[in-house]
């Protein structure tokens, strides 16, 4: 099994390596003309800005932080977590960051990020 799935990351990192080596004239030709190249590669528009939370166990709850951004610090309290982690991870991100439609599971994270604190 081990083989196979060493087998399988091969395959894939040569079709990645084969994929930009094929795509390269293009985007050097859309830079040159000045336009912009319809194949984003791996992150695309419309995929949310990435964000990274800081989390650390206070008094009476979880400090929970947007990395970079002071103005979304809040402390959680222990009650909330108690009734359930992924709701309060869910409502902090829809505060700060948006609805789950737009941002996508960004809350699954933070909520895994807050489990971890808390055991």
């Amino acid at each position: 099994m081990k083989q196979l799935v060493d087998h399988a990351r091969v395959v894939v990192s040569v079709a990645r390596d084969d994929y930009r080596e094929a795509l390269a004239p293009y985007h050097r030709a859309c830079q040159e003309a000045g336009r912009a190249c319809g194949f984003e590669g791996g992150r695309a528009k419309y995929v949310s800005q990435r964000v990274s939370f800081l989390v650390e166990k206070v008094e009476g709850g979880v400090g929970v932080m947007i990395r970079g951004r002071p103005e979304t610090e809040e402390t959680i309290p222990l009650a909330e977590m108690k009734e359930s982690v992924g709701k309060a991870a869910y409502s902090y991100c829809d505060r700060w960051l948006g609805a789950k439609e737009v941002i996508g599971n960004k809350g699954g994270g933070l909520g895994n990020r807050i489990r971890g604190v808390l055991e």
